[in-house]
């Protein structure tokens, strides 16, 4: 039994083959990432000196046209391939961001930001129907749960490694920042070329557009909701201890690590129940749960004395974590199995347009704790559980009734 154990620990990476040189790449993209998010606000504010409402105007219109840039990624996969438009969106992705060095006014923040926030989406579709082709369903839940521990190890790289660069303020510093983050995305070309190449596109089982599989659309909304949870945790944590909790400020860096380090860790093991639909529905169940815990736990911290606070905090946290990687891990098979082969760009599109707005509802969320306290975090469980629950209910017992609805 210990060997078979030690064999399964050392030789999981082995199994995706050219696949592993994805991973890489997406190691520079997350790192990249990582880098342009810790610097984009404070360059604006100080570099730019573009006003914090201007700031939040040019970020709503780059989500808006990004949400709109989807309907053409889909098809474009679907038509050009996904490794090519993996290829060139990272060209785009890589020139727009050394861009952001020549950024001095909202119009081309707008502009470049566009460019590249877009292109990065371009990148993220392609890749998922591309994995979509090339592994069966255990292996596309693995490959992303391995896909999702690297890339927060490269936001938490990227973040890092601007801080010293972040501490100069200077306009020189930033242009440093965005010209080798330029690079390092740029790097993923080579690896996207040394990755697996897909045969030819199954026979399409429909004549019908992605958009009108209605059970795919709804499953999309639902998981798309639940990635509300991203901005519960950057923002409404964060507030929450600062305004409601005696727990001191510092708490919320250690946290947010706390989350990163154990995605990083268990994100695989968490995603072995996930590998069909009937899994699938099971461990969102089971995350819809820890959703609850968590913010109970988290809003009862409120009420209590520093040192149980902080404990009921990370407590909340680690719930949280847990009810993430599963919800995260069931959405990767709904998107994979409840979709037409022939179609993965399009379908991985419409996956991709509920995540961005999951987190539009997840800053709404964030405003509603900031506004209702602890029944705030009551209505936040609600939204989160209902969505789990619904999702649960609406998944097909296998993957040919999913499909059924597509046949005609």
């Amino acid at each position: 039994m210990r060997g078979t154990w030690l064999r399964e620990k050392a030789t999981p990476l082995t199994s995706f083959g050219r696949a592993n040189y994805l991973l890489l790449g997406q190691l520079f993209t997350s790192t990249g990432t990582g880098a342009i998010l810790a610097t984009a606000a404070i360059f604006l504010i100080r570099s730019v000196r573009l006003p914090p409402t201007e700031v939040g105007i040019g970020m709503a219109a780059v989500g808006v046209i990004s949400f709109a840039a989807l309907f053409a990624i889909g098809p474009a996969v679907d038509r050009f391939g996904p490794r090519k438009v993996i290829i060139i969106s990272t060209i785009l992705a890589a020139t727009a961001t050394a861009c952001f060095a020549w950024i001095d006014s909202l119009v081309t923040f707008v502009l470049f930001e566009s460019v590249s926030n877009s292109a990065l989406l371009g990148m993220s579709v392609g890749q998922r129907a591309l994995i979509g082709r090339v592994m069966g369903a255990g292996d596309r839940v693995r490959y992303q749960a391995y896909s999702r521990s690297v890339s927060n190890v490269g936001y938490a790289l990227g973040t890092l490694a601007v801080v010293p660069l972040l501490q100069a303020d200077t306009h020189t510093a930033y242009t440093a920042i965005f010209l080798g983050t330029a690079v390092i995305i740029g790097a993923t070309v080579p690896c996207t070329v040394k990755g697996p190449y897909p045969e030819t596109a199954p026979a399409r089982k429909s004549t019908r557009m992605a958009i009108a599989d209605v059970r795919y659309v709804v499953m999309a909304i639902l998981c798309g909701l639940l990635t509300a949870r991203s901005k519960i945790l950057t923002v409404a944590v964060p507030l929450w201890i600062a305004t409601h909790t005696h727990a001191p400020l510092g708490l919320t860096g250690f946290l947010l690590f706390l989350n990163t380090a154990v995605v990083v860790v268990l994100q695989v093991r968490f995603s072995r129940g996930a590998a069909d639909l009937a899994g699938a529905s099971r461990v969102t169940l089971f995350g819809g749960a820890s959703f609850v815990g968590a913010f109970i736990l988290i809003a009862l911290a409120s009420t209590t004395t520093t040192g149980v606070a902080i404990a009921m905090l990370i407590a909340g946290i680690v719930l949280f974590t847990l009810g993430e990687m599963w919800t995260a891990a069931a959405s990767w098979t709904y998107s994979y199995e409840l979709a037409d082969p022939a179609l993965q760009g399009q379908y991985q599109s419409i996956f991709a347009l509920g995540r961005t707005g999951g987190n539009i509802v997840g800053s709404l969320l964030a405003s509603v704790v900031a506004a209702l306290a602890i029944t705030g975090w009551g209505v936040v469980a609600a939204v989160l559980l209902s969505c789990c629950v619904l999702t649960a209910v609406a998944t097909p017992a296998n993957r040919a009734v999913g499909l059924h609805s597509q046949v005609e």
